[in-house]
């Protein structure tokens, strides 16, 4: 009996299996093993007009890629923000409103680059403040503060 007919199909879906097996296991934005999801505690710094602002930000990286957090600066002055944003790739994008000292509120939107394993992102932000009017340019950097990895 010939089975030389049955050889190519079968390295063609034998090739296929192993194709789509290895596809199906690189994880997502927000699945666990993901190299660029941002969770747990980071140390925030956002730079505007010449000044720092310190304290800490707590990041949660959900399915899908969507980010939520807070942060909270502690330096020069105390800032509150809620954060909503997203991973793409090692892209993570944000916008924020916040409320400061002296009863100032404002918002961020920013964006930049993740560091692999997600124990950093910095890049641009704007920053509109009611008290101070207009839209400022800065920066920012979060880098990863917790021992635990997530």
């Amino acid at each position: 009996m010939n089975h030389r007919g049955y050889r190519i199909p079968l390295l063609v879906a034998i090739a296929a299996i192993l194709i789509s097996v290895g596809c199906a296991g690189n994880p997502a934005p927000g699945e666990s093993g993901y190299r660029f999801n941002l969770n747990g505690t980071y140390d925030a710094m956002f730079s505007a007009q010449g000044m720092d602002f310190t304290g800490t930000a707590d990041l949660s990286t959900a399915e899908g890629g969507a980010v939520t957090g807070t942060v909270r600066l502690t330096n020069p002055e105390t800032v509150s923000a809620e954060l909503k944003g997203m991973v793409a790739d090692s892209t993570f994008s944000f916008e924020s409103t916040y409320s400061r000292a002296g009863g100032c509120e404002g918002a961020l939107l920013g964006g930049g680059e993740i560091l692999s394993d997600g124990v950093g992102t910095s890049g641009d932000v704007d920053i509109a403040d009611d008290c101070m009017g207009g839209v400022m340019e800065g920066s920012f950097n979060f880098t990863r503060s917790d021992a635990a990895r997530p």
